[in-house]
């Protein structure tokens, strides 16, 4: 890349003041910072368009539980929160990934409440022997 951008930039002033070790140190430093840089943006956007896609699935809510992936992409697909993850393998990863929280949830609540009224029923029985 050094090459190809050589002619862009030997004109510039700056470019005079380094020796031509550090022209391409920098060259080298300012590349890699770019590409760090690009990576951390396309990390980002790929976080974003998941989350505009979760926020799709929790406002649809019970209707995606019942139904599988094909049913649910099929009713929402002109949605451009559905549109915002590019591949549909990410789409079903996500959906899939959102069932699976969903349904740990729903067994948590249950047991809790499978718990209170166990704490319930037990305190009536000895509140009742008293």
């Amino acid at each position: 890349t050094w090459d190809k951008e050589l002619h862009k930039i030997v004109f510039d002033p700056r470019y005079l003041l380094l020796s031509v070790k550090e022209r391409r140190q920098a060259f080298e430093q300012f590349v890699r910072t770019r590409a760090e840089e690009e990576r951390r943006e396309k990390k980002d956007r790929q976080k974003e368009a998941k989350a505009e896609f979760i926020s799709l699935l929790a406002d649809v809510g019970a209707g995606v539980r019942t139904s599988s992936f094909s049913d649910f992409s099929m009713r929402h697909s002109r949605d451009s929160r559905f549109k915002s993850l590019d591949k549909m393998r990410e789409r079903e990863a996500a959906y899939n990934e959102f069932i699976a929280e969903q349904k740990s949830k729903q067994k948590k609540d249950q047991r809790s409440h499978v718990q209170k009224v166990l704490n319930f029923e037990c305190a009536r029985l000895v509140a009742a022997v008293r």
